[in-house]
This record gives structure tokens, C-alpha cells and sequence, in this order.
């Protein structure tokens, strides 16, 4: 098996084993759409293909376009469902048929006259390949975080399975890489192996380990992680953004009936684990149980036989994480920041910025938190506490020795009528934390913290090292419902 960069030509697949997926389209395009979507091409025109398997009509095109066979007048493959992709600005229309073998060698100087029409390449630093965390939340903080932006063109991979993800995840083993996600990669696929055979193959099988200096990012509006858990352990600079990620069902929860008063169903596998690393930026993702909701489950020991653990949790010591712009929705235990409250190691790090996310139908943990010094600014947190699935609980957990300062969040929350609806003491009596706030609003109204229901010790013991963009509370909500979530960045 030989992986190739997406800078080597594009229709070479990065695994022997598959179909050439890049001779959907010519040479030296990258796919915009799948057919029946919109391809985003821009205020310029630029040559567009509507085709699969060897077989296109490319039209030189602008703006927001269907990917249907009335946009081009013909359709190549009927019958066959097909792609759309985009080439360079308006120019020769490259043939009907893709060339055999490649160039021999690349081109050795770059075309000498600019084109007229506006740039395709973002301006400098809005990137989203190459842009650094923002200077607003903890990953910028001390060295930064920029991911792979470091990556040259033989470090740039297109992949569309797990074996090719797994294999460029693996070329790269820390170096600056950009990993580039298309479409649904389902960890369960026949070139992973098909459907997981027991719990420890599922734990082999559904590891996506992403290494430092690396960016992991979904092209277009579509592209999705599913069946797979993304663990960044002992790692440095590392950034994922674009992604849907469907949280992972563990296939054989088990029953611990020492759990809690009367036993729960404990399961294993996160969306996305970071542990023991530095420098993280988590940015415009989803993260959800669809389409497992947890309604599709038995009822056994009298408890729900829940498949679902976190969807994403920090621990470990882990220093100098933005989770920002995201959408978390349809799950019960969110977000854990501390795994346990004998990791006294912990205290003095989990240095995280939770900002811009939108957390939507989510029981508990957004996030619950021990020991870290942790931001909390500007998230929009919408619930039901009767809800028949996903009933709230609380949001905020303050658990042991946590640190929190909170600014300007918004919570609709469907029967909640005080702070404590929202603000939850996660630890014990004996192992308290300490939270402040300023500016959020509960159901319209100031939140309360440090009324009847909600006394905290305010000792969080530190001060901000970099300062937020705040929001006035009141535009939080439309903010986050217009920015947060995959598929709101241009990613090609």
C-alpha cells in the first residue's frame, strides 16, 4: 500500500486496495458536492465537474450552484449518482477522460500572469487550514495552537475511509500534516474490518489517534465520523474542526449496580478524548448521538441500557485547550473536564476555554468540572427539564477544586426558574470548587449566582491571561445559532 499527498495528483487513490475516487473528477480538481448539494464556488468563475467513475461535463460556472445534471444540461452517468468538483478559474476545459499516468514532474514555475478576477485563496490568517486558535481562549496561549498549518503540499491528504484516514494519520506520526476529511467515514466499514465483534475489537478497531502538529478538518457541509472515537493523547498542537461527529455506541455496556443508589449501565468511548495534551483547538464541530438516540434502547435493571459515555472530555493534565463554535446536542453526559477526583495532579492544569458553543438538548456536564481553571463565556444553552429524551439536568457542573469563571451565557431552559437549575455542586459536600459570573442570563432574567440556591465560594484563585471578545448576552443566542457548528466553515 502506497499513500500518496494531495498534492500528488488527485486521481491516485491513497490505498491500492480501493477504486481511484478522484477519476470522479479531473485532474487537479477537489470535490465542492455531492449531487442533489450546492457547490460554493465564489464571485469568480472556475471550471466545474458533474460526473463519477471516468465519466464528467465540466462548465465554467460562479456563485452558489446545484450539483444536478440540469446545471450542466447532460448528464454523463445516468442512473448513477454523481459528483461535483472544482477546477481552476476560467480557463481550457481539461478533457473528457482523465490522463492514464501522471506528469512526469510537476510544474516547475507557477503561471506568470495573476488572474484578474478576485483571489481563491482566503485572505492571509482566515484560512481555515492555517488559521492559529484565536487569542480569545486558553489554546492561544504560550506557543499557540495552529495544527498542521505548517504542513507543505506532500503533507496535504484528501481522504474518504478509514484506511485512508488511519494511513495518513500514520505517514505523518507528527510531523504538520493536513488531514482532510470528505463524506461519511464509518470506522465500521468493510476496509476497516465491517461491523465491530466484540467489546475489545471494538476498542481496536474504532481508534482514530491523531498525532501533534496535525489539523484534522471536513471538507464542505457533509463530512462525518461515525462509529469511531478521536483520541489526542500525549500530544502537542493539534486542531479539529469541520466534523460531524456521531458519538460512539459502545457495543457491550455494562451493569455496575454499586452504581449510584440503585446501579447504572457504564459504557466506554468518547467522540473525542483529550488526554495528557497541549495545545488543542476544538472548533466548529458537532458532536451527537444521532442517529442512536438513546430512546432506541432497552430498558434493563430498571435503568436505560445506555451505549453513549462523553462526548467529549479533557483529563489528564491536559493545558491550553479552545473548544469554540461547536454544536453539542442529543447526548446525556457531555463534557468532563477532570476524570476523577483522586487525580489530585490535575490541579494547577486543564487549562480550558469553553466558548461560542451551542448546547442543545444535552443532560449534564457542559461542562462539569474538577480542579481545571476553566472559561466558560458566551455559550447558548437551550433545554426542557421535562424533556421525554435528553431531560435536562444541569449545565454547569462545579465539582472538586474547579475554578471557574463564567461571562455572559445564555440559558433557555424549559422549567428552570433558579441558578441552581443550571449551576449544579458536582462534588461531594467535602470537595467543593468555586465559580464566578458576570453577565449571564437565565430564561431572560440574571442567572443568581450566589443566591439561595446557588452559594459557591468565588476563590477560583486566578485571573484571565488573554481577553474575550465578549458578546452582550443579549445577542449570544443568534450569534451561536448563525456560527456554531460544522459545516459553517469553506473548506476545499
Amino acid at each position: 500500500m502506497k499513500l500518496l499527498p494531495l498534492a500528488a495528483l488527485i486521481s491516485t487513490t491513497l490505498l491500492a486496495s480501493s477504486a481511484a475516487h478522484a477519476a470522479d473528477w479531473p485532474e487537479n480538481f477537489s470535490k465542492c458536492a455531492a449531487q442533489g448539494g450546492t457547490c460554493d464556488i465564489g464571485t469568480a468563475k472556475r471550471q466545474v465537474s458533474f460526473g463519477i467513475k471516468n465519466k464528467w461535463v465540466v462548465k465554467s460556472l460562479s456563485g452558489k450552484v446545484a450539483c444536478t445534471a440540469a446545471t450542466f444540461g447532460s448528464d454523463p452517468y445516468p442512473g448513477v449518482d454523481k459528483k461535483c468538483a472544482l477546477g481552476p478559474l476560467d480557463g481550457t476545459t481539461p478533457p473528457v477522460t482523465p490522463p492514464v499516468t501522471p506528469p512526469v514532474t510537476p510544474p516547475v514555475t507557477p503561471p506568470v500572469t495573476p488572474p484578474v478576477t478576485p483571489p481563491v485563496t482566503p485572505p492571509a490568517g482566515t484560512d481555515p487550514l492555517t488559521q492559529a486558535a484565536p487569542a480569545t481562549g486558553w489554546a492561544s496561549y504560550s506557543s499557540g495552537t495552529r495544527g498542521g498549518a505548517a504542513a507543505t503540499q506532500k503533507e496535504i491528504y484528501l481522504v474518504g475511509s478509514p484506511s485512508q484516514l488511519l494511513a495518513a494519520l500514520k505517514a505523518q506520526a507528527g510531523k504538520p500534516a493536513q488531514i482532510k476529511v470528505y463524506g461519511t467515514i464509518d470506522m465500521t466499514a468493510s476496509d476497516n474490518g465491517g461491523a465491530f465483534k466484540s467489546a475489545s475489537d471494538q476498542g481496536a478497531r474504532s481508534l482514530i489517534s491523531i498525532p501533534s502538529n496535525t489539523t484534522l478538518i471536513g471538507v464542505g457541509s457533509d463530512a462525518r465520523i461515525v462509529n469511531g472515537r478521536i483520541m489526542i493523547k500525549g500530544a502537542d498542537n493539534v486542531v479539529v474542526r469541520n466534523l460531524t461527529i456521531a458519538n460512539p455506541c459502545d457495543i457491550a455496556p455494562k451493569w455496575d449496580p454499586t452504581d449510584g443508589s440503585s446501579g447504572n449501565w457504564n459504557s466506554e468511548y468518547d467522540g473525542l478524548n483529550i488526554d495528557k495534551s497541549t495545545h488543542v483547538w476544538i472548533d466548529h464541530n458537532t458532536f451527537t448521538d444521532a442517529p442512536r438516540t438513546d430512546d432506541q434502547f432497552p430498558t434493563e435493571n430498571g435503568k436505560l441500557k445506555q451505549c453513549h459515555d462523553g462526548a467529549l472530555d479533557v483529563k489528564n493534565g491536559s493545558d491550553y485547550v479552545t473548544v469554540s463554535n461547536n454544536v453539542f446536542e442529543l447526548h446525556e453526559k457531555n463534557t468532563l473536564v477532570g476524570s476523577s477526583d483522586s487525580t489530585t495532579a490535575d490541579d494547577g492544569h486543564l487549562t480550558v476555554t469553553f466558548h461560542g458553543n451551542h448546547y442543545k438538548q444535552v443532560t449534564s456536564r457542559a461542562p462539569r468540572v474538577r480542579f481545571g481553571k476553566v472559561h466558560v463565556y458566551n455559550n447558548y444553552y437551550e433545554g426542557d427539564r421535562n424533556a421525554k429524551l435528553y431531560a435536562h439536568h444541569y449545565s454547569i457542573g462545579v465539582g472538586y477544586k474547579a475554578k471557574i469563571v463564567s461571562q455572559n451565557n445564555a440559558f433557555d431552559v424549559i422549567g428552570a426558574t433558579e441558578c441552581g437549575d443550571v449551576i449544579e455542586a458536582s462534588g461531594s459536600s467535602s470537595k467543593t470548587g468555586a465559580i464566578i459570573d458576570s453577565g449571564s442570563l437565565l430564561n431572560g432574567a440574571a442567572l443568581g449566582l450566589g443566591g439561595a440556591s446557588c452559594k459557591f465560594s468565588n476563590a477560583i484563585g486566578w485571573t484571565l491571561p488573554y481577553t474575550p471578545a465578549l458578546l452582550d448576552t443579549a445577542k449570544v443566542r443568534e450569534s451561536v445559532l448563525r456560527n456554531a457548528g460544522a459545516g459553517k466553515l469553506s473548506v476545499r
